[in-house]
Parts: C-alpha cells; structure tokens; sequence
C-alpha cells in the first residue's frame, strides 16, 4: 500500500539541530506507520545524518536536482516538499492531513509564517482549480507552501542550476491542478537566517539572481498559456524591485527594463493584483 505523503527534506551541510527539528515536527504528526515516508536528500553534505528514514546522498548539484533525487524515490499519493532548515507546525498541518484523506484534492495549498509558536486557523477552505487560482489570486510560489498529487507531475521536474526555481515549477504545477483546496493556515514554519541561499549577496550571485529571474519569464512565456499573465506580470515587478534593491544601479535598472521591453513584458497593463504593482504599472 502506498503511503499517503511523502515528506521530501532536502539537507546540505545544515546545523545537525535545524535537521532534527525538521525530523520531529514531521514525526509529531498523527499519522499512522504506513502513511508517511519520509526522505532525506543530502546534496553533498560533509557529514551524513543519523535517523530513522530514507537516506540518499548526491553529489552536490543543487536544490533542483535535490528535490528531482526525492521525486525519483518518493512512493507517496502526495509529495510535500520540506527544507532542512524550516519544519512543519504540527497543531496546523494536521488540518492539512485531515482534508488530504476526506478530500483527495489534486493540490492543497497553505500558508507560510516566520513565527513557528503561533498557531493561525482561518476561514473555511476555499474550493477552486489551478487555473482558477492563476486567474483570480496572487501567487507565493514556494514549493514548500502546499502539498500536490504526486501522479499530477507527470515530466515535470525543477530546471537544475536555477535560483528562484519555484518560480518556474510551481506555476505549471498549478496549471495541472484540476482540484485545489486553499487552507486559510500557516501550516509551515520558514527560518530565515544568514545562510539561507537568498541571503547571500556577492555580486555574481546578484547578477545570476537576476539572470534567473529573467529566464524564468521567457520560459513561462514560452508556454503561451493566457491564465500564466497574471503571474508573469507580478513576476515582471518583482524582477524590477530585485534590480534596484540589489544593485542601486540605475544604469542597471534601465538596461533590464529596455531587455524587457524588446521582449515584451513591458509595458505592464494597469490592475490592481496589489497596491505595489498598481504603483509600478503607472510608472514602469
């Protein structure tokens, strides 16, 4: 019998007290022996880690590929992504569970918090599909922040090398999400600190940050797909602020809005997805 979820905890070279926070908010969730697996992808680490799950080691290749490694061994219904560094917030994501088993929806999607003490349920989850989703709702593109189908993946798989690469995954997850249960709860706890991959700010890192950004926009794109605007647009935004908050260059800003505009994502459309891209569409 397949299990109903497999935890996917990418691990590379992590304080060995943050991985093991990570393990027991996972095995504090009532679940029965046959309902979890869960799988730790070490990305070259230094020092192996000791537990009870399944271990594989890689060369260090990346997040990317970390997480591809877990989808190649995971045998769960569901697939939820897990960084070695953050954890779950048990009390929450029971609720998660619960519907998981009633509901059996494609792709059931959470929310974030950066306090791991404070247990948040909202309203009644809202029932839709990816598409509809896309269309209607601002997206957070963590692929940590909802819990999938696994046999909805199909070929899909995160593009190695990339920073940013829940930009270019998580939009076509949705795509191919025919149900969606959005869960108005903070069901995950994110820690961020000095180490963490969008912290680090040497220059190349900078320019590969932006050049990333800048792929992912021409590959969603590409896919030609209408209810993907929405995303590209506030993507579009997000790529500008990034520009000018990591560079201070004005000369850089000019140089990758005129990239923008020769491939067309500029000028944007004024909407009112936000107030910060309300105030970026009247000047950008």
């Amino acid at each position: 019998m397949k299990p109903l979820i497999s935890f996917i905890i990418t691990y590379h070279n992590e304080p060995e007290a943050l991985l093991k926070a990570c393990l027991e908010s996972v095995r504090a969730l009532r679940l029965a022996g046959n309902e979890a697996e869960i799988i730790v992808v070490d990305d070259g680490s230094e020092v192996r880690p000791e537990g009870d799950f399944l271990y594989v080691h890689q060369e260090q290749s990346g997040l990317s590929m970390a997480r591809n490694t877990g989808l190649s061994h995971a045998q769960g219904q569901y697939i939820q992504f897990v960084d070695a560094d953050d954890c779950l917030i048990p009390p929450v994501y029971e609720a998660v569970l619960e519907h998981l088993r009633k509901g059996l929806p494609d792709l059931l999607l959470f929310k974030i918090s950066n306090i791991n003490n404070v247990y948040e349920m909202g309203a009644a989850p809202r029932k839709s599909s990816g598409v509809d989703f896309l269309q209607n709702h601002n997206l957070r593109a963590s692929a940590c922040a909802n819990v999938f189908r696994r046999e909805i993946l199909g070929d899909l798989r995160f593009q190695p090398g990339l920073l940013h690469e829940d930009e270019l995954f998580t939009p076509q997850l949705f795509l191919k999400a025919k149900t969606l249960l959005e869960l108005d709860a903070k069901a995950y706890f994110y820690r961020q600190h000095s180490g963490t991959i969008t912290s680090s700010m040497s220059s190349e890192k900078i320019q590969k940050r932006l050049n990333d950004i800048q792929f992912i926009l021409s590959e969603l794109k590409s896919l030609d797909e209408p209810v993907l605007e929405r995303r590209i647009r506030q993507l579009t935004v997000d790529y500008l602020q990034k520009t000018w908050t990591l560079t201070h260059s004005l000369r850089e800003l000019r140089k990758r809005m005129k990239e923008l505009r020769k491939e067309g994502f500029l000028p944007l459309p004024v909407r009112s997805y936000s107030l910060r891209y309300f105030l970026a569409s009247l000047v950008a």
